[in-house]
């Protein structure tokens, strides 16, 4: 006798097709799972045995076999309990409906409860795109899926659900997401700001082109509302960059309703490890940079963060992407994220703030800046310093706001809104993606640059010795400048501007 059904596995973003070969034989009773199962797939025969049991199945008296293929791809996922237990059922002749275009995930508990998996959403738009029909998964995952389109969901909490199945029975409904132009989120920041013009047009000019920026300042001057403030600067994603942040949180286990349709704003504390940052660990799991894919990684305190870490991001801030290799295997993750960076001039902060204060001698100074290394900062476009504002300003200011009840910065924001949208238009009708990807070849063709503009950046760089990769720099925030400015070539006044953020 011999049944057959199918399940996944997945290793980092990509997902295999597990056969799940249920064969009974006469011989010692026993329960044997092959197929290069981990430990944790191999003790699922325990719990698996015991929910049937639970469930009122007899188990029957023969030597079973359970072949996971195929057998070269290591099996470390619980999510193939339940499609081993439906294996089994269809070997003692409890259920009889054809399997072959059906995937079973979920974890089982000893009482025959169908528990929450991780990388459901990922496995399931693998298997959509195998030519699969239905899925039965666990209740708790139903959020996280219920907005696939295409293929017939089956949330189930127990077993015995499997049992009485007919194909009567109707699937989820799909349910549509609700359409946001913006995020309120961090609105309440950006409205609290006073003063700060540069760095909040700084800020709007990184939105538009999806620029690296660093905030330079002392404590109190701002850096952490300014980044902060970003969140209600971004438009909502895509639908293709929304299913690609989704699969990345559902790998990590990382609970959400249907598609996240906000970008990412992810801000790790200072103590994060490589591993923290990077992603890896025993599962090769995403880290910090691939959970802000498609969003913003806020580094507060900058270079408090071990210089290993900093380090570490020279490369997926280059080719927006990581791949990590271990003994375990190798996973590549998507990183194409927009960094935000906060620090102090110095180790006590007052340098630009109150010069006379500054109780760092030049030697201190000069250490502490060295943690910022050329190549890092050579891949941040836009670098910002900031200076405290007036005491009496700001207090002269949350008074009028206090009395008008209202913000009167609440118009302007809307207008940045709509640039900023209008911006990133232009830049898909374009080229077909952000400005700070652009290579130096499509600015050539694309950028429209004027001779004036050309001769200005020539001799500014022979000046000022920038690298080629900061030349590049300096002509995507011209551009993105230009879009902004809705100007179709970019000018000897915008990259003026551009030249600012990068030289000072």
């Amino acid at each position: 006798m011999l049944s057959r059904c199918y399940s996944m596995v997945f290793t980092g973003l990509k997902c295999t097709l597990v056969e799940i070969e249920v064969n009974g034989t006469r011989g010692q009773p026993a329960l044997i799972i092959i197929g290069l199962p981990n430990k944790a797939v191999d003790e699922s025969k325990e719990r698996v045995t015991a929910s049937l049991v639970h469930c009122g199945v007899k188990i029957r008296s023969m030597k079973t076999v359970v072949n996971l293929a195929p057998a070269e791809v290591r099996k470390t996922s619980s999510a193939l309990e339940l499609a081993i237990a439906v294996g089994l059922l269809q070997l003692y002749g409890n259920i009889s409906w054809n399997t072959s275009k059906t995937l079973f995930f979920g974890e089982l508990s000893l009482d025959g409860n169908v528990k929450k998996v991780r990388g459901l959403f990922s496995m399931i738009m693998a298997g959509k795109a195998l030519g699969i029909k239905r899925v039965f998964f666990p209740m708790e995952n139903i959020e996280e899926v219920r907005m696939i389109q295409g293929i017939e969901l089956f949330p189930v909490k127990n077993i015995k659900e499997i049992l009485v199945y007919n194909n009567k029975k109707q699937p989820l409904s799909f349910v549509s997401s609700k359409e946001e132009k913006f995020s309120d989120q961090g609105k309440d920041e950006f409205l609290s700001i006073v003063g700060q013009e540069q760095a909040k047009r700084a800020l709007a000019i990184a939105a538009a082109g999806k620029h690296n920026m660093i905030f330079i300042g002392s404590p109190g001057a701002g850096k952490s509302v300014l980044a902060k403030a970003m969140r209600s600067l971004l438009p909502p994603l895509s639908r293709k960059e929304s299913i690609e942040v989704t699969r990345v949180y559902s790998i990590k286990g990382i609970s959400h309703k249907g598609l996240i349709t906000q970008r990412p704003f992810r801000e790790p504390h200072h103590s994060s490890s490589l591993v923290g940052m990077l992603g890896g660990g025993r599962n090769l799991h995403p880290g910090e940079i691939s959970l802000a894919h498609h969003g913003v990684l806020f580094l507060d305190e900058f270079l408090e963060y071990p210089r290993q870490v900093i380090e570490s991001l020279r490369q997926p801030l280059e080719v927006g992407k990581i791949t990590l290799t271990r003994v375990t295997g190798t996973v590549h993750y998507p990183a194409r994220f927009m960094l935000i960076a906060a620090t102090n001039p110095c180790p006590c902060g007052l340098w630009y703030q109150a010069p006379g204060k500054c109780t760092c001698s030049d030697l201190e100074k000069i250490k502490y800046q060295k943690k910022l290394s050329g190549p890092i900062l050579d891949r941040i476009d836009l670098q910002v310093k900031l200076i405290s504002i007036d005491p009496e300003r700001f207090i002269k200011s949350r008074k009028i706001i206090s009395e008008n009840n209202k913000r009167p910065e609440k118009d302007s924001l809307e207008k940045i809104r709509e640039k900023i949208y209008l911006a990133q238009q232009i830049q898909l009708e374009r080229q077909g993606n952000s400005n700070a990807f652009l290579q130096y070849s499509d600015l050539r063709k694309l950028g429209n640059i004027q001779q004036q503009a050309w001769e200005l950046l020539t001799s500014v760089a022979e000046k000022f010795s920038l690298s080629n990769r900061g030349y590049l720099k300096v002509l995507r925030v011209a551009r993105t400048i230009a879009d902004l400015e809705k100007s179709h070539e970019v000018t000897k006044k915008h990259l003026t501007e551009a030249l600012v953020y990068r030289i000072h």
